[in-house]
């Protein structure tokens, strides 16, 4: 029994030590510079995609700042993806001066509003490139001259740096720091080791036929496009670039209910992608394809609270039996470090202490998130989590 649990003990450590070291390798690169090139002698013309389903609280102040954008009009063009919503919001809209594109699917998913935005841009109407926005999104005011600014010809796809919005509660200040998190090690460590970065649903530029695509060839049906965009950009060696001087401000989840089925979803959404992309992605692996065998790996990755939970629970039971290895304390102390030094500064302040009484709750919801997934329940529906439109942020 003592030698089986040795053998288990060790095939344990051999798992949980990839992610620790993974995501350790990662952070520490994303901390080198990295010169972004500009351009400042062109400008392309930029349309934004904004889909909406049930949105008609916020994306009338949404598509509001959009159009208010400093951009040429002429090379600038606000679309909005209505779906289920009220005939009144989309007149606004149109009174705003947005396009409103109205559907009504039986299933609805976020790719089919995507895609029907798109076709309807078709002809004269067609840009150099796509720029995809929530329906509770908003960019400074120059943020649009700022992208058209970092386009170069050789790279198709680029995702901006989303981040909060909003700070009104704890487990907001929580899901913002963790966003921060994965912006460093996914996306700015990814791209500092020649990767692409990973996509995050918003704040996507597209070259135009490069969505057109990379659109026409994916599953509409599956509601976790940004994972099936970044897994057939990567089959086909089409570089994800990452911006982290550009951001899209996005508002954070304040409420446990909709914590926990937002990461339900995210959740889903993951174990779904590793499932269909496992075997791909080991195949890939052999055929010199890094990129797509890595975003294979990170579907295999546990998220991040609920992995520093199992590393704090081993640790105890270490010490607790008197075990005496010490590699359950190292791992948790290099897991420890990794998210420190991946928090962005700007949460380094004394009133965000209070989120450590937030990390248990955090936890809770999320295992309940796990109890809660269905198979393909939470994979094929459109739904945005529950927020309201937070008016102070937008007047800062």
């Amino acid at each position: 029994m003592q030698v089986l649990w040795s053998y288990l003990e060790l095939i344990l450590l051999i798992l949980i030590g990839i992610q620790v070291f993974y995501s350790l390798i990662f952070a520490l690169v994303a901390h080198l510079p990295r010169k972004i090139k500009r351009q400042d002698q062109k400008q392309y013309k930029i349309t934004l995609l904004i889909p909406s389903y049930k949105e008609d609280v916020i994306i009338l102040q949404t598509a509001k700042q959009a159009l208010e954008l400093d951009y040429p009009a002429e090379l600038m063009h606000v679309v909005v993806g209505s779906d289920q919503m009220k005939p009144e919001t989309v007149e606004k809209l149109r009174a705003l001066g947005a396009e409103v594109v109205v559907m009504n699917f039986e299933h609805s998913t976020k790719s089919k509003n995507l895609l029907a935005q798109m076709q309807a841009q078709e002809g004269e109407k067609w840009p150099d490139y796509f720029l995809i926005l929530d329906a509770d999104n908003r960019m400074d005011k120059n943020g649009l001259l700022e992208t058209n600014a970092i386009i170069r010809e050789d790279i198709p796809v680029y995702q901006l740096h989303r981040t909060a919005k909003n700070d009104n509660t704890k487990l907001a200040v929580l899901d913002g720091i963790t966003e921060g998190i994965s912006n460093t090690i996914f996306r700015e460590g990814h791209r500092n080791l020649g990767l692409s970065s990973a996509l995050i649903g918003s704040g996507m530029l597209f070259e135009a036929a490069t969505l057109k695509e990379t659109l026409e060839n994916i599953n509409k049906d599956s509601a976790v496009e940004d994972k099936l965009f970044e897994f057939y950009l990567n089959e086909h060696r089409k570089t994800i670039d990452f911006i982290p001087h550009i951001p899209v401000y996005d508002e954070k989840v304040s409420q446990g209910k909709n914590f926990s089925n937002q990461r339900k979803r995210w959740i889903a959404g993951q174990f779904h992608a590793l499932r269909v992309f496992f075997f791909p992605g080991l195949i890939a692996l052999f055929k010199g394809n890094i990129g797509f065998f890595d975003k294979m790996l990170q579907m295999a990755l546990i998220p991040k609270l609920l992995f520093a939970l199992l590393l704090f629970i081993a640790a105890a039971l270490s010490f607790v039996f008197s075990s005496p290895h010490p590699y359950w304390y190292i791992y948790l102390g290099l897991y420890a470090f990794t998210l420190f030094i991946c928090i962005p500064r700007s949460y380094f302040q004394w009133k965000n202490l209070g989120i450590f009484i937030e990390l248990p709750k955090a936890a809770f919801y999320m295992l309940l998130a796990i109890t809660r997934i269905r198979k393909n329940q939470s994979v094929k529906q459109f739904e945005h989590t529950q927020k309201e439109f937070i008016a102070e942020e937008e007047e800062k």
